[in-house]
């Protein structure tokens, strides 16, 4: 159970934001537990004199992130540890340098279908992109967790070994 004076560090899609546990109410329940009681999905957050409904879609225990729907919109959201803090100020986090910002043609092909669209958080393994190469279909997948920037091919587009194909953020 976290203590109500005990504010809570998350990263929203990449940003830090700082909340303090008057700011969340479960939906159905009147304490708050930071791993949310089970069977709990959604809650509200107050943000100053807006309320958001949150409501849990998946959670990866791999990389501690949660995807939730605020509001209408997916958001790849990780409660951060005081922990956490300080290997990242050590410059210990290999995790993130080890990302992909960017998909390259592994081989020359005809890109034949898109599976993803800017915007889309996409985990890893999942299908982004079907590059025909030798009358083969071959599966582009993500290389990590990750959220879409930008689709830099067309559907019907010859591509070269290494030109880019999808940007990530």
């Amino acid at each position: 159970m976290m203590k109500p004076d005990q504010p809570i560090l998350i990263e929203v899609n990449g940003e830090r934001f700082e909340i303090s546990a008057d700011q969340i109410e479960p939906d159905g329940s009147a304490a708050y537990d930071l791993a949310l009681p089970e069977g709990t999905t959604s809650f509200q957050h107050h943000d100053k004199n807006k309320k958001h409904h949150v409501t849990v879609m998946n959670y990866d225990a791999s990389s501690g992130t949660y995807t939730v729907e605020m509001d209408g919109q997916l958001k790849t959201v990780k409660m951060l540890s005081e922990l956490d803090v300080l290997i990242e100020k050590m410059g210990l986090n290999t995790l993130k340098s080890k990302k992909q910002s960017l998909m390259e043609a592994p081989m020359p092909g005809l890109v034949t279908s898109i599976k993803v669209a800017a915007g889309d958080h996409v985990t890893k393994g999942s299908p982004l992109l079907i590059l025909e190469a030798m009358k083969m279909e071959n599966v582009i997948a993500a290389p990590h967790d990750a959220m879409i920037k930008e689709i830099k091919v067309k559907i019907g587009q010859a591509v070269e070994k290494g030109l880019a194909l999808i940007e990530f953020e």
